[in-house]
């Protein structure tokens, strides 16, 4: 009886011992998965909340840019060897006179680089005061969740490679995007980037004609139209559509009779025809909305309109995808 009441204590203790060690296990189990949960809840708030490095000035003799500097060298070299890069991101406070192709020359980066990953619509937006992103490798930044018109563009040019390729994402400003190393903007993409939008040239119109196929009007033949016709009354207002400098003045051309063509950056044109009077001069600085002449018949015309043309590096485009 005594031998048994031992043997059955030993096995109480045992069970007892295998108890503890099962619940010591338990609870550090436990502890290590709270602790890694704590811990990537709290990785994920600092990766939010963190902020880039901040470069005080785009100067050789900062240390923070040159060691950027370093760092855009090595992603270019990266991409030259495995067609692939992995970038670093710094930030800094725009100063006055600040654009984005002066930040972008600065930095050695193309300007694609610069404007998606800061949501840049258009090259005209004022940088002074803010801080913008610097990443240290070139390509295109998509969003994710597109917000502005060049990024449903960018979004909707690349969406099959996003889908189909692994490209890396980076939370940028509270945003998501993929990068998709090495790659530059459409010539649509930099026509839409360089020049987002026109003023009409009139106050007050009828579109009589638009751009495309058409048959003339005066001929009867089949044609393309490489502008739009909007009508209005005789000496009504023309206005430069964007701000450039008039490249060109003619009065008495047979076709378009007195015309002016105006200069914007970019590589683009803007054409006026038909114009009974013309209010500028060649080589003359223009803003957009100034006035430039007056709606005329002149030329080969069946009545008072505008014929309203614009060309990016000598090819005419559609202006209502424009115009605004």
């Amino acid at each position: 009886m005594e031998q048994f009441q031992k043997s059955n204590s030993q096995k109480l203790l045992k069970h007892k011992a295998v108890q503890e060690h099962f619940l010591e296990q338990l609870f550090f189990f436990m502890k290590k998965k709270l602790f890694f949960i704590l811990g990537t809840f709290f990785s994920l708030f600092y990766v939010q909340a963190q902020s880039f490095p901040q470069i005080p000035s785009l100067e050789s003799r900062d240390f923070l840019f040159s060691q950027y500097q370093q760092e855009v060298q090595q992603c270019q070299k990266d991409f030259f060897k495995s067609n692939t890069s992995v970038p670093t991101f710094y930030s800094y406070k725009a100063k006055k006179g600040d654009t984005i192709f002066t930040v972008a020359a600065r930095c050695s980066v193309w300007q694609e680089a610069l404007s998606t990953a800061n949501s840049i619509e258009n090259s005209a937006e004022l940088l002074e005061g803010k801080t913008i992103v610097l990443p240290s490798a070139n390509g295109l930044f998509i969003p994710e969740s597109p917000a502005t018109s060049i990024e449903f563009l960018l979004a909707s040019e690349h969406k099959e490679r996003i889908f189909q390729g692994a490209f890396a994402k980076y939370k940028i400003n509270g945003r998501l995007f993929y990068f998709i190393p090495g790659e530059r903007f459409s010539p649509a993409e930099r026509a839409y980037f360089l020049n987002p939008g026109m003023s009409m040239p009139l106050e007050k119109s009828i579109l009589t004609s638009d751009y495309g196929k058409r048959q003339s009007p005066i001929t009867g033949r089949w044609q393309f139209h490489k502008g739009i016709d909007l009508a209005a009354p005789e000496g009504t207002t023309v206005f430069a559509c964007k701000t450039g400098t008039v490249k060109s003045v003619e009065r008495g051309n047979r076709i378009y009779g007195n015309y002016i063509i105006i200069s914007h950056a970019g590589g683009m044109e803007s054409t006026y025809a038909h114009l009974s009077e013309i209010l500028v001069e060649e080589g003359e600085a223009v803003s957009t909305g100034q006035k430039i002449g007056k709606v005329g018949t002149t030329g080969l015309s069946t009545g008072p309109h505008l014929h309203f043309e614009i060309k990016q590096n000598g090819s005419s485009l559609n202006p209502g995808k424009y115009l605004k």
